[in-house]
């Protein structure tokens, strides 16, 4: 391929090809699929929307392929490869959905579990359709495998369908039988990157590759160490099952800057693959990241009273107790368990990990391996605590503008849990059993949203002030009643353990904004205990804002409250519902909207599943194209109503 960059360390080529030809290098063993990359995902449907884009011309992105003489460690495809090249492999880092289902269908025999794709194509619609067993009959939805071959012969094609040369729609069928033929000459992008180093071929990757896995630099150095260290791969996968089997699942790139102090290479772990480090030290360091985590996640559990990953506000906070910890053999010495937590607490809630996180942990580990006793903690706690003063208590106005989304909501949920809060109808306590490591926390608001949409600003309504950490069947008991009306039949212990005012007189919806108020002040000096703050004595503050949250990606309301569909809204409506799309990393996900219930679904593709809103789903889809990426969206802006082009929020 020709040379169009070249830089230190490595070349980039950049040229098109035709895409069949790719197809056959990934058939015979030339294209392989590196064990980074993760299985193949796509449905039927996504198979079929890829042969009508190509069908009409339309872009389907670029493959990014690597050229190493590293041993990179790579998986069985999901097609049957030929025997192992004689050649250096290409590693397929973008493009894997494509050229599988391209190979999948060009060369059916080749799918590895032997469930055959029947890709038809319909002459008359030219559309793509995996046919029923009526639809099998019918002799004009032609098998794509056998137009996509060398030198077919469409007349023969055509006549053995019972068309004969008369037939006025013979010579245009017989066009459109040539353009599915014409796909084996598709031209593709296909970016070539030559290097032997690993820190060069990462950054690329976390630039260029689109697909439908963001590669980040973690995946390439467990790939590396795993070229390196022959259990290696087994090993580190052993360990992150381990820990998402315990709900404190582990992102790669935390874990590797652990291990990357505990190897002595600093915090930047692409040095982990740097010539120094052999077999043997790649064992010792992961051995000692494996105890050292062990030991961090007992802590949090058991001193924070933190039960899951899914709460810490950022995986790199298990670090700095991993490394504290592996410091002193497992065992804190007198007071250091609860100034540990101390700044466990305050890193979460000023969101110390937001930024430069490689150069504050590796000032951390010095600042470990250098000090000791309280002069220790009280310098982490300053750094933790940002531009405020680590003495300084949280005032009331520093829970305004404050949501579910903001670090403090975890820690008042730490709170509850640790304060043995109950739920205020069954009176059971509060736990976190979540089905998955995922699941969000359950909470809902104090004063429903139905009643106080309407009359207050969003700000307000959904503002930590005003929310509760209940059960979603107490939340169906309450409906949209205001607290004025349910709170009687709580126990008044049961509303103290959550910080709710105790003057019945804040509770009626006239007084909202004095109930806020009321709360934010219990709330701010909840935080300030847990943090090891003073109590607020009245001085000013400095105030930060947070943003709203992306919508009912994180609410979860009483359904039964009542909706206005306008006649407008009912004329969009289909069997399934509104249809809706988004367009996202350069697919189309389609969906159907209920306005009744909010409910979306998507049947097919990325994501599919029914969602209780617009956010839900939205979360889904980018989750599964994207999974390296926050997938906090706001649904409303996220699709678009298929029949007028507008957003969903047009129809809100």
């Amino acid at each position: 391929m020709p040379l169009a960059d070249t830089r230190v360390g490595g070349t980039m080529g950049l040229a098109n090809d035709r895409i069949i030809s790719q197809v056959e290098d990934l058939l015979t063993g030339r294209v392989v699929i590196p064990s980074i990359q993760r299985d193949f995902v796509w449905m039927r449907p996504d198979v079929r929307d890829l042969f009508d884009s190509l069908y009409r011309g339309y872009p389907v992105g670029a493959l990014l392929l690597w050229k190493t003489n590293l041993t990179v460690p790579f998986k069985t495809a999901a097609v049957v490869q030929a025997a192992k090249s004689q050649h250096q492999p290409f590693y397929l880092l973008d493009g894997q959905q494509r050229l599988t289902s391209l190979a999948w269908v060009y060369r059916p025999e080749s799918k590895a579990d032997g469930r055959l794709i029947d890709l038809r194509f319909d002459v008359r619609t030219e559309e793509f359709v995996t046919p029923s067993a009526v639809q099998r009959k019918d002799p004009l939805l032609f098998p794509v495998s056998l137009l996509l071959q060398e030198n077919v012969q469409f007349y023969q094609v055509l006549h053995d369908a019972g068309v004969p040369l008369a037939d006025p729609d013979f010579a245009a069928w017989t066009h459109r039988l040539q353009k599915v033929n014409n796909i084996r000459h598709h031209q593709i992008a296909v970016i070539t990157y030559e290097s032997d180093d690993y820190e060069e071929v990462a950054e690329l990757f976390a630039r260029l590759n689109k697909g439908g896995r963001r590669l980040s630099k973690g995946d390439l150095v467990y790939s590396a160490i795993a070229a390196r260290w022959s259990d290696g791969l087994d090993t580190m996968d052993a360990f992150h099952q381990e820990l998402q089997d315990s709900n404190f699942a582990l992102n790669r790139e935390a874990v590797l800057r652990l291990m990357s102090l505990l190897a002595g290479t600093g915090a930047h772990h692409i040095k982990l693959i740097g010539a120094e480090i052999d077999e043997g030290a790649l064992k010792e360091a992961w051995q000692a990241t494996e105890a050292a985590l062990r030991l961090a996640i007992d802590f949090l559990r058991s001193e924070c009273s933190i039960p899951r990953s899914e709460i810490l506000s950022s995986p790199n906070l298990t670090i700095v107790p991993a490394l504290l910890l592996h410091d002193r053999g497992g065992k804190l010495r007198p007071g250091e368990a609860q100034l540990l937590r101390r700044w466990v607490f305050t890193a979460m809630a000023f969101s110390h990990y937001s930024l430069q996180v490689e150069g504050k942990l590796e000032a951390e580990a010095r600042l470990i391996r250098a000090r000791g006793g309280e002069d220790l903690f009280v310098e982490l706690i300053r750094r933790a605590s940002g531009p405020r003063s680590a003495d300084s208590s949280l005032h009331p106005r520093d829970l305004e503008q404050k949501y579910s989304t903001h670090p403090f909501f975890r820690l008042l949920y730490i709170a509850a849990l640790r304060g043995g809060a109950r739920d205020w109808a069954t009176n059971i306590t509060i736990n976190d059993q979540p089905m998955n490591t995922g699941a969000r926390i359950e909470f809902h608001h104090v004063f429903p949203r139905a009643r106080v949409q309407p009359v207050y600003a969003k700000e307000e309504w959904n503002s930590l002030a005003n929310l509760a950490f209940i059960t979603g069947q107490t939340n169906k008991m309450i409906s949209s009643r205001l607290p004025d009306d349910y709170m009687q039949g709580v126990a008044i212990e049961r509303l103290a353990e959550q910080w709710i005012p105790g003057g019945p007189e804040l509770r009626s919806l006239d007084r909202f904004p004095d109930f806020l108020a009321a709360r934010r002040a219990l709330l701010a000096n909840v935080l300030n205990n847990l943090l090891g703050l003073p109590e607020y004595a009245g001085q000013a503050v400095h105030q930060d804002t947070d943003e709203l949250p992306d919508d009912e990606t994180v609410i979860a309301e009483d359904r039964a409250a009542p909706t206005l569909v306008g006649a407008e809204v009912q004329e969009l409506r289909t069997e399934r519902g509104i249809e809706i799309h988004a367009i996202y990393e350069s697919r189309r996900t389609r969906a159907f909207y209920d306005p009744s219930s909010r409910i979306v679904t998507i049947h097919s593709g990325p994501g599919r599943g029914e969602y209780e809103s617009p956010s839900g789903a939205a979360v889904a889809v980018v989750r599964a194209l994207n999974p390296h990426v926050n997938p906090n969206r706001n649904g409303w802006a996220f699709w678009t109503v298929t029949a007028t082009g507008n957003l969903l929020q047009s129809i809100r």
